[in-house]
């Protein structure tokens, strides 16, 4: 007999972490449709997932070719440049940023077809004004969630889901040392004199092994002041970035899931992802049932 699983609509899919998570978390997946342009992350999930189907632009999302009323879950993290702290906070005039309402408008399209249907919308920490105007379009209150409970790094996200009483996902007290690799060590390795002086130019502190990285950006590779740099180790006679395998290990994803690309895409796809664990606490608790 087979075991039916959910049909799933991911917008601005990225490198798929959302099918990563509902692999983890043992949600079985008929159909997962991707709403993604850029090509590195594509490329990307299309190594690891092949079976993706891949609908392109979601401003087209009205050609799109499937039944709508099948659609069990969507899913999706909304542009965040205008919204973040670290940008110029154009907010909903940016255009990257005003691809929200194109999630609203799909999500509606949705609910006359399928009443039921679950929903996750993820977005950075960010001015209230801006979190209530996406919290009045979403009839939801959002969840806020630090990433540092499920991984070595702190990235603090809000989290859109029309299942209630989501709580606090359990501490796992993963630190930085648990998951930097040794190995890594001389390839990423500063110069002193490099480190010195953008520490001096920025005010800018290394993260501690014995404690969580600064949260993985898009802009990592742009190195200072974009990245965490860490310890080369507990004596911290020297320091570095950490490699493409650690930002996937501080994201909770697979030991080399972005391999394929360069190391600057590597990092920019990393930080434009999810925490993989914490979608999979989030999408445990929406079908618990």
């Amino acid at each position: 007999m087979k075991v039916i699983g959910i049909n799933v609509l991911s917008l601005f899919d990225g490198i798929s972490c959302g099918k990563v998570a509902l692999e983890r978390a043992n949600i079985k997946v008929d159909t997962y449709y991707a709403s993604e342009v850029n090509s590195y992350a594509i490329q990307i999930s299309k190594k690891n997932y092949p079976q993706i189907k891949q609908l392109g632009d979601i401003l087209n999302w009205r050609e799109w070719n499937l039944d709508w009323s099948k659609i069990d879950l969507l899913i999706g993290g909304s542009p965040c440049q205008g919204f973040t702290f670290a940008g110029k906070m154009l907010n909903f005039e940016d255009p990257r940023s005003k691809l929200f309402f194109e999630y609203v408008d799909i999500l509606n399209h949705i609910k006359k077809v399928n009443p039921n249907i679950k929903f996750l919308l993820e977005n950075v920490k960010m001015k209230k004004e801006y979190e209530n105007i996406i919290t009045d379009y979403m009839e939801v209150n959002p969840l806020k969630i630090n990433s540092n409970l499920v991984s070595a790094q702190n990235r603090q996200r809000l989290y859109w889901t029309n299942t209630t009483n989501i709580q606090q996902p359990q501490d796992k007290g993963i630190l930085l040392k648990d998951i930097v690799r040794k190995e890594d060590n001389s390839q990423y390795h500063l110069s002193v004199k490099h480190l010195q002086g953008f520490l001096r130019s920025y005010n800018w502190k290394p993260s501690l092994l014995d404690g969580k990285a600064k949260p993985i950006l898009a802009s990592y590779y742009k190195q200072p002041p974009h990245c965490p740099y860490i310890p080369c180790n507990e004596s911290e006679s020297g320091y570095r970035m950490l490699s493409p395998i650690e930002a996937e290990r501080c994201q909770t994803l697979p030991d080399n899931y972005t391999e394929g690309i360069s190391k600057c895409q590597r990092y920019k796809c990393i930080g434009n992802g999810w925490t993989v664990d914490i979608i999979v606490y989030i999408l445990s608790c929406i079908f618990k049932d």
